[in-house]
This record gives C-alpha cells, structure tokens and sequence, in this order.
C-alpha cells in the first residue's frame, strides 16, 4: 500500500518529491533545502476564514443548523465579533435573485452566451431530440406502457430539468432502467375491480398482463407513481438525503445495473422473434418461456429483427472513430425507424403474408393533463415501486451528471439534482408523464456532439413536442422488431462484464459481491435484485464500520516521528510500550471489537515486549457514544487491574469535550492526556 501511495504522488508531483537517484557514486554533496519562512493570514482574515468554514460545517448538518445559529448569535452578543454579525446578517438577507439563480441555473447562463454557445446547442439538441423519439417509444413498451406515454415523458421533463437542473448535458427521459423498475413494480397491483379481466375465481392469473388487459387503469397507476417518486425526490433535497445513495457499492450496483440489463434484453426477444411470450422480471422464467415457444418463431422477422440490430451496432462502432462519422450513432435509430416504416409501407406482403407486427395509430395532440386522474388512495400500493426508481434513477443521473460536469469544469450540487428531478417527475405527473431520470446514452450523445448549456435539452423537448404536434401518423407502419433492436443495442453496453474482471484483478471480494448482486438480479427479479443489492451495501458499510483498523505504531530511529510498522520497514519498539492508533470513531458497535483487539496484541507480545504502559493515538476518532465512553472506562479499569496503564494521545476536541462532560477524563486521570504520542511514550518512562 505504502508504495502504491507513493507511486500515486510521483505521478502526481512529477519531481518535485521524487528521491535522489541511485544510479552511480555521488559525487557532490546534495545541498540543504532552501529555508521557507512560513507567514500567517492577519487575525481579522483568519476569524474570517474561521467564521465561513464553520458556516460551511453547520450547512453540511442540517439537524445541527438551528442550533448553531443560537450559538453564534450568543457569541456575536457577547463578544461582538463584527465577522459573525456580518455573516449572520447576509443569510438572513440573502438575495433573492442570487437564491432564484441558484434553483434555475439557467437563468444565469443565458446572459453570458454567445452565437457559438447557442450553435453548439442547437446541433447537440436536435441530434439528441432525433434520438429520443424512437427511444422513448422502446422504453415506454418495456414499462408496459403505449407508446405515446414514452413521448410524453421525453417531453416535459426534459424542459422542467432545464431550467432547474445544474448539469449542461445531462439528458433527462425515460430510460431502460426505470421503466424496467416500473412494469415490474406494477405488474399485478390492479384489484379485481379495477382490472376483472386478470382475475379468475377471485385469484388474480399472473399469466396475464393487466397491462394489455386494462391499459388506462395500468397508466394511471404509472402516473401515480411519477407523482410519489417526485415527492420523495423533493422531500429528499430538503432533508439532505442525498449522500443516502452513497450507500450503495460500486460493486453491487454495477452487478445490478447488468443483471438487469439483460433481463431487459430478454425481454424485447418477442419483437425479434415473432410470437409472445409470457413475461416476467425473473430471466430464467422469461428464457424459459422462449424456449417453450420457439416452435413459433417467425423467421422473416428474426431475419428483420436481426439485419437491423447488426445495423445498429456497425452504426456505434463507426461513431467510435469520432469525427465526421461521430454523428452516425445518435442518428442510427431515426434512420432505422426511417428505414423500417418505409420498408413496410412499400411491402405489402410483410404484414399480411409474413405477419410482420407493425406500432399502428399512435394518437396527436399536446399531452393530456393528468391530475384528475391521480388516485391518492392508492399511493400505498406504488410507494415500494416509486422508492426503488426514486433510488436507482438519482443514482444513475448523479454519476452521468458528475462525471460530465468534471469534463467540462464546473461543479454539480447533489442536493439541486435531486430537486430538480424531483419537480421533473411532479410536474411530468400532471402531464401525463410516467417517471424519468438521467440516460445514458442521450447524455453522452449531447456531451459528443458539443452541448455547452441547458438550452440544448430545452431545444430537445421542443422537438419531441413539434413530434407529438404534427409527426405521430408517420410511425403507424413502425415495426415492432426496429423498436425493439433499439432497446437491445442501448442495454449491451451496460452488461459490465469488463468491470467484473476488472475487480477479479483489484479485488476478489468485490468480484463476490458483483456476482452475487448479478445473479440474484437475474433469479430472483429486478424488484428483489435491488433490494439485495441495497442489503449487500449496508453489509459491507456495518462490516467495516464493526471491524475498524488498529495501527500499530513504532519509532523512526533518531525522531519523534511514530509511523505505521506496515509503511515503514525500519522502526523500532520502545521497551514495554505498546502503541495503537484507533482507525475510526468509537461507537456501540465498533467498542467491544476494539477492546477485544487490544488485548489479543497485549497478550500476543507477553513473551517478547511484556505490555507495561499502551498508548492510543486518537486522531481519528471524531466521535464517541455513550456505548464507547463505558467501554473506555472498562478498558482502562481491565488494563489496570492488570498492571498496565494506559495513555490517550491527540484527543480531537469533541470527543475531550464528550469525555468531560462523562467525567471519564476525570476517571482516567488528567495525566494520562497528552497532545502528541512522543510526549505520551516519555511520560510512560518517566512514570516506569
């Protein structure tokens, strides 16, 4: 680790840092570094720097703001600190404008663009908004949904997230993911009098898709659920739950995000093949349903299907080599569509000899306002659905958001996003609109083809509305296999089996956990995938948190200096002193575990180094519970009973202040404290 570390800040510092070289005698004395003096800010700035960063701090904690702000206005009256009147005045104040620029960013980038902003816009807009006409048809197919809900969906979010979200490229829509999320949350949540048709005996027959069956109870429920994912988004920002996410392991979301891909892949079969299939979110299930079916198979479809898949793909493949041909791939599925709509207009025989299943009347007009149909009584029912998409899509936006937004130097508040999604899926809610989230695939499309600003999404959801205005009769003829060779080649690229490798390479556990979030995603379902995807990554957070490391310091010889017996290969341990650094805050499930380690090193070392005195390096630890200040206590009562006393080093304030208030300081003694872990070893040998 330690020459991983150093190999990182080589390559970093570049020289600056790097040692003398060893390749032959030297000759010359190396000459002493020049001497730097070291100056400080004034007292006034650094009160100042003082005053902004605790702010920053109190900000961080929201729970702990109010509170905060009593204290302060408390110093402010007792000590008349003009620095923190100054910064209490001004959040009171606050300029409205720079709080209305803050939530619709915007709003202050529109003044500082320039013609060739607006051009680079333009182009990235109409190339994205091309792409997302046939994709939102695919994705609202596999949500279960009639076509013209995806293009609903790819229209007024889309121009909600432009003036409040931060990212100037991430594309917000439908995407594969979250209409997975949502057909398989759905499925069956319709009563018997709702939807009798799925009913038999009073039974519901899983057999059949209420979707089919009950198409306009089935979308209002969709609805409902992009109303309650909304709400939660909001109500998110607003208690700060964003960091919630962080939560979920890189490993264990990735093997979700494949497992889940394919069953979406999976799913899209039918169109290729010809015939229906039962559906179902378990991939074995629907694999097997295929097999039993195959006898079915309409081979000029497959052969269709098939052809304009291997298009797609060539398509991808030669926008990889950038340039003039970088355009290919965004246009690939508007040509495909182009393409099959006339080949099926022109050729009669394919739809009445071949059977060849086609999209047929999809209906035109502004999309349809929605809030009288919002059942509140059955928000019950689509909370677990609208919980996991809530999850998953403000996962999948932040990561395209924050990686592209580090591609271009600026910032991306997690907390804006979240909002901004959130009023995205509320007010696509009462436009007929299921739940959206950031894609992929446009996001990238509009990063590739220069989208600067957020007016590109803006001119993306004007032509998704001039679509829906005047263009929908051309997708009557549309067939079913081009829609669907779509949807396969967007989800082949998120099957990270490369990433899977990869973490066989770094680490083996890792790999488990990707396997075990992948295979559970694919055998037990998309719904109960992410839920053991969400279980795994709380597992892992307790392990670590239950199990923190103990370092084992020793001296540099001729120093003060105690480092990590691991990172310094030559060191020494001083007689009858035993040295640890505890790695990580003290809390009731970590304590015992603690306590339990001490004694094994002590015990372990009788025969060589017999433990006269142990000294804990604390700088780590920034808190403790009521749990650790008792396990403390019995830590040092053990220790002494045993004849080992032991001294605490580098004590962070909060947790002096919490060991005060306890009067365990007072229990352990004063003595034993001390501001660095040299002063705590010579007390040790004094006292010995």
């Amino acid at each position: 680790m330690a020459a991983g570390m150093h190999a990182a800040a080589s390559g970093q510092l570049g020289t600056l840092f790097a040692p003398p070289s060893t390749e032959g005698p030297c000759t010359e004395p190396q000459s002493a570094p020049p001497s730097v003096e070291i100056v400080v800010l004034s007292e006034e700035q650094s009160q100042e720097a003082k005053a902004v960063l605790q702010e920053r701090s109190r900000a961080s904690r929201p729970s702990m703001a109010k509170y905060g702000e009593m204290l302060q206005c408390a110093e402010n009256t007792a000590d008349g600190s003009k620095v923190n009147r100054r910064l209490q005045l001004e959040r009171q104040s606050g300029s409205l404008g720079k709080r209305i620029v803050d939530n619709m960013p915007i709003l202050g980038l529109i003044p500082t663009m320039s013609w060739k902003t607006m051009r680079a816009d333009l182009i990235a807009g109409l190339t994205v908004g091309v792409m997302v006409i046939p994709q939102s048809m695919s994705y609202a197919s596999i949500a279960g949904l009639p076509y013209i809900y995806g293009m609903y969906a790819a229209c007024v979010p889309t121009f909600v997230y432009a003036f409040l979200g931060q990212s100037r490229q991430l594309a917000v829509g439908p995407v594969a993911m979250v209409s997975l999320l949502v057909e398989a949350g759905l499925t069956g949540l319709l009563t018997e009098e709702e939807c009798p048709e799925s009913y038999k005996n009073g039974k519901l027959d899983s057999s059949i898709h209420q979707y089919e069956k009950c198409p306009e109870q089935y979308v209002q429920l969709a609805i409902l659920t992009a109303l309650v994912v909304g709400v939660m988004q909001i109500l998110g920002r607003l208690l700060k739950a964003g960091f919630l996410v962080s939560f979920l392991g890189h490993p264990v979301t990735s093997g979700f995000t494949s497992g889940a891909a394919i069953i979406i892949g999976t799913s899209q079969l039918k169109y290729i093949l010809g015939f229906n299939v039962a559906k179902s979110e378990i991939f074995l299930v629907t694999l097997w349903n295929i097999i039993q079916s195959m006898h079915k198979t309409k081979w000029m479809t497959v052969l269709l299907g098939l052809s304009w898949l291997a298009f797609l793909m060539a398509l991808k493949r030669l926008a990889r080599r950038g340039g003039k041909l970088a355009l290919i791939g965004p246009l690939g599925p508007l040509i495909s569509c182009v393409v099959g709509s006339l080949l099926m207009l022109a050729c009669t025989p394919l739809r009445d000899d071949f059977d060849v299943k086609y999209v047929g009347e999809i209906p035109s007009g502004i999309f349809p306002v929605s809030i009288h149909h919002w059942d509140i009584s059955s928000i019950s029912r689509v909370i677990p659905t609208a919980l996991s998409v809530c999850l998953i899509g403000y996962m999948e936006s932040i990561a395209i958001g924050k990686n592209l937004a580090a591609k271009h130097g600026h910032e991306l508040e997690a907390g804006q996003e979240l909002f901004a999604l959130g009023m995205s899926n509320l007010i696509g809610a009462m436009f007929s609109c299921y739940p959206v989230a950031g894609s992929f695939s446009r996001s990238a499309v509009a990063h590739a083809t220069g989208g600067l600003t957020q007016v590109a999404s803006i001119i993306t959801a004007l032509v998704m509305f001039c679509t829906l205005m005047f263009l929908t009769p051309l997708f009557k003829f549309l067939p079913h296999f081009v829609l669907a060779a779509i949807v396969i080649s967007s989800v082949i690229p998120l099957v990270a089996y490369s990433e899977a490798m990869k973490l066989w390479r770094i680490k083996k556990a890792d790999f488990f956990l990707w396997i075990v979030a992948f295979l559970g995603t694919l055998i037990l379902g998309v719904l109960m995938g992410i839920a053991l995807a969400v279980v795994l990554s709380l597992m892992i957070v307790i392990y670590e948190s239950v199990r923190p490391q103990i370092t084992i310091l020793w001296r540099i010889p001729g120093t003060t200096i105690y480092r990590n017996m691991k990172q310094e290969s030559s060191g020494g341990f001083i007689p009858n002193v035993f040295i640890a650094r505890i790695g990580s805050s003290m809390y009731f499930a970590n304590a015992s575990f603690i306590k339990d380690m001490l004694l094994a090193y002590v015990e372990d070392l009788q025969e060589i180094n017999a433990t006269e005195y142990i000294v804990l390096e604390m700088t780590p630890v920034v808190s403790v519970d009521s749990t650790a200040i008792h396990v403390i206590q019995d830590i040092v009562h053990d220790f002494r009973s045993r004849g080992i006393q032991i001294a605490f080093a580098m004590v962070g304030n909060r947790v002096e202040k919490v060991l005060r208030k306890a009067k365990v300081s007072e229990f352990i003694g004063e003595q034993w404290f001390f501001p660095t872990v040299n002063q705590a070893v010579v007390a040790c040998l004094q006292h010995q």
